[in-house]
């Protein structure tokens, strides 16, 4: 090895310490499970139900950095991302279809596996008609309130995703469940950069249940040098 390309491996790795030495984690989130792996569904005598998981395009694969969780609305209004373009959550919308007509209800939990990933906090938003300045978002031409508020996701076992939802007179439910690291005003790179595996389980009324699975790893943004912002979702 000649001494230019040992040069040029000891400026990188200087910079790669630099990068993970700033005083907020800067993250990359990627779905390690296709879409079409999310398609479920089950059927028996007494229910039918599927569901579909799948990332938001424009609400995933970017750069992390910790947000407030007060600010989860706002993020998510601004496409998941702060002032700077930063990435500050990640969007997935589950949609429950393919039930029966005398289906009245639905609900369901999430689990969750992490490595290394101690403060990933969540909610759900769910499609209804009345919308709320301080808690709905218009995304793909509808309209999603929260029904589920921040929450942190804790011991990961059984975690609610709301109240029941009414699904009587309707052919789908459409929710939203959004994933972000919760910012503790601390360098966080050692505690919040892994990888999580969750589960959703689906419970058709008293018949039955549904599970889909989003895989997601969390990484170190090299490219990423601008300092945090106190206030990660401002628009510019």
């Amino acid at each position: 090895m000649n001494k230019k390309i040992k040069l040029l491996y000891a400026v990188i790795a200087c910079f790669t310490l630099g990068i993970m030495t700033m005083g907020a984690t800067y993250a990359y989130w990627t779905a390690s499970t296709a879409s079409m792996e999310n398609d479920v569904s089950t059927s028996s005598v007494t229910y039918s139900i599927s569901m579909e998981i799948k990332p938001l395009p424009l609400y995933t694969d970017f750069s992390l950095i910790p947000m407030n969780d007060v600010d989860a609305i706002k993020a998510l209004k601004n496409e998941c991302k702060d002032k700077y373009g930063r990435g500050a959550c990640s969007a997935y919308s589950i949609r429950v279809f393919g039930y029966s007509e005398n289906l009245n209800f639905i609900s369901g939990y999430i689990d969750i596996i992490t490595d290394n990933m101690e403060n990933i906090s969540y909610m759900v938003l769910e499609e209804q008609n009345n919308s709320q300045e301080d808690s709905c978002v218009i995304i793909d031409e509808r309209n999603y309130c929260v029904s589920k508020e921040a929450t942190s996701m804790g011991d990961g076992s059984k975690l609610s995703i709301g109240d029941s939802y009414d699904v009587s007179g309707v052919s789908e439910k459409n929710l939203l469940l959004v994933f972000w690291l919760s910012n503790l005003n601390i360098n966080q790179n050692s505690i919040d950069v892994g990888t999580y595996n969750a589960t959703v389980t689906i419970l058709a009324g008293n018949g039955g249940e549904i599970k889909g699975t989003i895989a997601n790893a969390v990484q170190i943004n090299q490219g990423d040098s601008q300092e945090p912002s106190t206030d990660n979702t401002d628009t510019p």
